[in-house]
């Protein structure tokens, strides 16, 4: 039984891997090309706004439901479920209203807070938030 949940944690952890591996051709949102070249001195290249928030709304989707189902391999109670949901929902409400005014009110050499807005959305970081904190959360319980 462990050594089954063991493996596909493992091929959960690979899809996100490929996620990110294939993220051109998976979703092309106007901004993977500006955020890995010479961004700091350009403008904002000419993007399509809802493009942009649909593909990351996607990929931000994609990458949660893998990891929630990473979180609930490795810790599985029932109250999780409604758990992450709840917050993975919240989280995306917010960060996904602060990319649109960050795209819409970008200014040239202001870069930081659509790229870091847009990297919560593109990559799986509650995940690696929630382990420690479900595992700090189980061992206290514990005890």
């Amino acid at each position: 039984m462990r050594l089954g949940k063991l493996f596909f944690s493992f091929l959960l952890i690979l899809m996100l891997v490929a996620i990110r591996y294939f993220e051109k051709q998976l979703f092309d949102d106007g901004l993977i090309d500006f955020f890995q070249y010479d961004y700091l001195k350009k403008n904002l290249p000419d993007i399509s706004t809802f493009k942009v928030i649909w593909v990351n709304t996607i990929r931000f989707w994609i990458n949660s439901i893998i990891s929630m189902a990473i979180l609930l391999l490795l810790f599985p109670q029932k109250y999780l479920v409604e758990f992450l949901v709840i917050i993975y929902g919240l989280v995306f409400v917010v960060v996904i209203f602060l990319m649109y005014y960050f795209i819409t009110h970008y200014q040239a050499g202001e870069y930081s807070a659509l790229f870091y807005t847009r990297r919560i959305l593109i990559q799986p970081i509650l995940l690696f938030v929630l382990i420690p904190a479900l595992l700090y959360q189980q061992r206290k319980k514990k005890s």
